[in-house]
């Protein structure tokens, strides 16, 4: 098992405006350690997450996944989480071997036509718990808030890394029940993607899983 990364550097006050890692990350961080040899046959150059909040996602797979230097783009909305991984990776002396790209912005809107077709590895921890709208306007209700059957921010995802995919690039998402694998699904066959659950685990308030996408 890989070590998680050190957030030591993340305090309460940090934690009261961005997303403090729970189950889902770790979940997550232990799916994609799963699938470590099929990852590394890729040889991911391009790296991506929706929504970095933290930065332990980025940083656990630039430390653990990237043989050689790798191009990370790490996006979310939330300024502070943007402050955050930039901290997390210097924390865990990343920021010498790889190059990081941290922006602010709404998913991968300003993204799409500079990286079609050439992102290798896209992760996404995203707002999947059902509630009435996803536009909120509170930072910390950003990070849960995921609007009908918790997927209206996952369903704009999925259409964007259909685009954004290389043509062997994999993509690692964390969904709830409640969001319905069939759902997802459907989703993943509009816009011409294979879906798989690849790990699953249930908490005392939840039950996760893990998907991954990949072109058909």
């Amino acid at each position: 098992m890989f070590p998680t990364p050190d957030l030591s550097h993340l305090t309460r006050n940090d934690y009261n405006q961005i997303y403090e890692p729970d189950a889902d990350s770790f979940l997550l961080l232990d799916a994609l350690e799963l699938k470590l040899n099929e990852i590394l046959e890729q040889k991911p150059f391009i790296i991506f997450e929706f929504g970095s909040g933290s930065g332990l996602i980025t940083t656990f797979v630039a430390k653990h996944f990237c043989l050689t230097s790798c191009l990370f783009f790490a996006i979310d909305i939330n300024p502070y989480a943007c402050y955050s991984t930039k901290r997390t990776f210097q924390q865990n002396n990343l920021h010498k071997k790889h190059c990081l790209n941290i922006i602010q912005c709404n998913l991968a809107d300003p993204l799409i036509d500079r990286l079609s077709s050439k992102v290798d590895l896209i992760l996404f921890n995203p707002p999947y718990v059902p509630t009435e709208t996803s536009d909120v306007k509170e930072v910390i209700e950003r990070t849960y808030a995921g609007g009908k059957q918790g997927i209206e921010v996952i369903e704009k995802a999925i259409e964007q890394a259909s685009r954004l995919l290389s043509s062997k690039g994999l993509f690692y998402m964390v969904a709830l029940e409640e969001n319905n694998f069939d759902t997802l699904k459907e989703l993943a066959n509009q816009v011409g993607l294979n879906i798989d659950i690849i790990l699953k685990r249930r908490t005392l308030i939840e039950r996760l899983f893990v998907v991954q996408f990949q072109r058909k």
